[in-house]
């Protein structure tokens, strides 16, 4: 009789701790899956960042073609 106690015991704490490891493993599935969407979102908003980069570097040069342009008109000026 004390067997089957032992054996109940047994299984009960295996029950248990398969039960503990599934909620365990849902929580993670669910963290992952809310880093791939923010990882989604980062990834989006890179992509949106380049664009910008490319269209502020666009403006830098007109702006440097201007000053150099000024720059000289300055120096014909002194002379």
């Amino acid at each position: 009789m004390l067997e089957w106690v032992i054996v109940a015991i047994l299984v009960y704490l295996v029950y248990y701790l398969i039960n503990k490891y599934e909620k365990r493993i849902e929580v993670l599935q669910e963290l992952i899956e809310l880093n791939r969407e923010a990882i989604k979102s980062n990834k989006d908003g890179i992509e949106e960042n380049r664009s910008k980069i490319n269209k502020n570097a666009q403006g830098v040069r007109k702006n440097r073609k201007d000053l150099e342009l000024n720059q000289t008109l300055l120096e014909k000026l002194k002379d």
